[in-house]
């Protein structure tokens, strides 16, 4: 075996994060030995697949006498999501080192912490991950099922566009296909291919947005532990103890600042999508909650805004929480009295003091913190784009 199958089969043997590896290696997006770069675009592939469809019927009701406005924003709003994941995957992909590299090297931080702490984080990640896609697999066949309660009145008001076109009703969105498709059992086949899609995505987007959080939920562990540790010093009366844990914590701090600094790298490109597209989504579902008569569609819509809400805020709220854990380190060292101690000890203070006055961030593309102040943020531009639809409504 080569030296690069080697580092693969080492890197699948970590023990920590292993749901991700295994998720994410059932979706060919993982590498691993025999992995080529194509098979590890294939969820993009399919996801590009399925906006055909999508985007020709989008652009078919342009050349329509009666189109239906909320149709079109339903179109916009699953093509936004469908770009939104091969935006993500994509990203993914091509950082897949760097992300290897993170969850391999959470072992490392066994060297300055007690192991059952990273285990216990490790847990509350996989009960998180595991929580989050149950509902993202529940809501998804719910939001799939509801337009069948409203077959029979969308039989009713058919359009011409839909009758023209063979497209029949009950879909999770309207495919436009070179052939009519309203007769059974095809139109199940397609209604049934598109909940398989919406699980599909569903799963990439929850998966990788959790391996992001579970990796800051690691960072902020051993930054409480690290803060602990300063604090402990505060009773140490022998010089040697106290130099060698010094000299510890340095080495610790400086080991979670350079994970720290890594991950940002790794996965800020992703977080673009969080501060741009995500606020476009949510305007668009808030539009449809509040303007379509239908309970069964508005409650399908409030599905989906759950979703990308949620994503976004554990994300923000998270980024928040390694801000806060990282500045908390200065002024635990400044608890410790310091000023108290010989000078040999003094320098490795200010080395934690300096390293510690610029916060652990998770920026998108370098652009925006992800904090909950972003969260907001976010929250008031989905606001904006919200009062302009609805100015815009015919």
């Amino acid at each position: 075996m080569n030296h690069s199958n080697t580092q693969l089969t080492r890197t699948m043997s970590h023990d920590y994060l292993k749901f991700f590896v295994k998720t994410l290696t059932v979706l060919n997006m993982w590498p691993r030995n025999h992995s080529t770069t194509i098979k590890q675009y294939y969820v993009t592939t399919i996801v590009t697949i399925t906006t055909f469809p999508i985007l020709a019927d989008l652009i078919s009701q342009f050349y329509e006498d009666d189109t239906s406005f909320a149709s079109v924003n339903e179109n916009f709003v699953a093509l936004s999501a469908l770009y939104g994941v091969m935006y993500v995957s994509t990203c993914f992909i091509r950082r897949k080192s760097e992300i290897v590299a993170l969850v391999r090297d959470l072992q490392k931080f066994e060297d300055y912490s007690p192991k059952s702490l990273i285990e216990e984080t490790d847990k509350s990640v996989g009960f998180y991950t595991k929580l989050f896609i149950v509902y993202g697999i529940v809501g998804n066949v719910c939001y799939g099922l509801l337009p069948v309660l409203g077959y029979h009145s969308c039989q009713n008001d058919r359009s011409s566009h839909m009758t023209r076109f063979g497209i029949p009703c009950g879909l999770v969105v309207r495919f436009l296909m070179p052939f009519r498709f309203d007769y059974s059992p095809l139109a199940e086949l397609v209604a049934l291919y598109e909940i398989t899609i919406c699980i599909l995505v569903t799963t990439v987007i929850i998966v990788i947005t959790m391996l992001i959080c579970g990796v800051l939920m690691h960072t902020t562990a051993q930054l409480g532990h690290l803060k602990g540790m300063i604090l402990e010093m505060s009773s140490m009366t022998d010089r040697d103890v106290l130099e060698g844990r010094m000299r510890l914590c340095v080495k610790y701090h400086t080991a979670i600042v350079d994970y720290a600094t890594r991950a940002d790298q790794a996965f800020n490109q992703m977080m673009l999508l969080h501060i741009t597209w995500t606020s476009f989504i949510i305007s668009i579902l808030g539009f449809e909650i509040t303007t379509t008569p239908d309970y069964v569609e508005a409650f399908r819509f409030f599905l989906h805004l759950s979703g990308w809400l949620g994503m976004l805020f554990i994300v923000c709220y998270y980024g928040q929480a390694i801000m806060d854990e990282s500045s908390a380190i200065s002024d635990a060292i400044y608890s410790f009295h310091w000023y108290e101690k010989e000078s040999s000890m003094q320098k490795y203070v200010i080395l934690i003091l300096l390293r510690s006055q610029k916060a652990l961030t998770l920026k998108a593309c370098g652009l925006k913190v992800m904090s909950l102040a972003t969260f907001l943020g976010v929250l008031y531009s989905a606001y904006s784009y919200f009062t302009l639809l609805l100015k815009l409504k015919p």
